[in-house]
């Protein structure tokens, strides 16, 4: 059994910084979600973050800590946490897609829909990362 924990922020990042700041993220996290033996994948619209984490309870607890105490992140919105029987992003330490305007109108989207409405919608959500990690692997 995993835990998993689907999450929305809103990026703290000086505008100036945005390209740098989330590759330093992505860089960091890949080696850290590889040594916890966590995967998922991470989406930025250019102004929020989503992460879908998954992995054992305790990784996926130490994460969730350190992403709340992160100051580039605020508004944290918890979309989903707690046990999941298997994992959505096999092989992926941190899968990423990242801004682009057409991508960030659907996620938008996808992300009011899921902090609005219920388990559904947050379902939706994850699915949504998901394929941007299959259509990204091909």
């Amino acid at each position: 059994m995993f835990d998993r924990w689907l999450y929305v922020s809103t990026c703290q990042l000086a505008a100036g910084r945005l390209e740098d700041g989330v590759r330093d993220i992505v860089e960091v996290s890949v080696l850290r979600n590889r040594t916890l033996d966590v995967t998922g994948a991470l989406l930025f619209t250019g102004q929020k973050f989503t992460q879908y984490i998954e992995g054992p309870p305790a990784s996926i607890a130490a994460l969730k800590q350190s992403i709340c105490q992160d100051s580039r992140h605020s508004s944290i919105t918890t979309l989903t946490y707690g046990p999941f029987d298997h994992r959505r992003f096999l092989g992926w330490s941190l899968a990423y897609a990242g801004p682009s305007r057409f991508v960030a109108a659907k996620v938008e989207d996808a992300l009011n829909g899921a902090i609005s409405g219920g388990e559904d919608k947050t379902e939706s959500l994850a699915e949504l990362l998901a394929g941007f990690v299959i259509d990204g692997h091909s």
